[in-house]
């Protein structure tokens, strides 16, 4: 079976009670075996994302399963985004 990378554009709800913690976030990320970079990036108006590389196996429902486990990560994970995909 092969691998792909996937490059993807991570963007945060905005909650009532202020900004947030997109460092917690990203390192919640990075700590993910399959990430290779994880960086926080400006959007726009002092909004940010956070752009992650990740190497997945190729298979049915595996990008899925890693998208959901992002979204786990926090309550404020709003869309995730797929920038780039290539095979390895």
């Amino acid at each position: 079976m092969g691998h792909v990378v996937v490059k993807y554009k991570v963007t945060m709800n905005q909650p009532e009670d202020g900004m947030p913690d997109y460092d917690q976030i990203a390192e919640a990320i990075s700590s993910m075996e399959e990430v290779q970079s994880c960086e926080i990036k400006p959007l726009a108006f002092g909004m940010m994302f956070i752009e992650v590389q990740a190497v997945l196996g190729e298979g049915e429902g595996i990008v899925d399963s890693f998208e959901n486990k992002v979204r786990e990560i926090d309550n404020n994970v709003g869309q995730i985004e797929a920038l780039e995909m290539g095979r390895l």
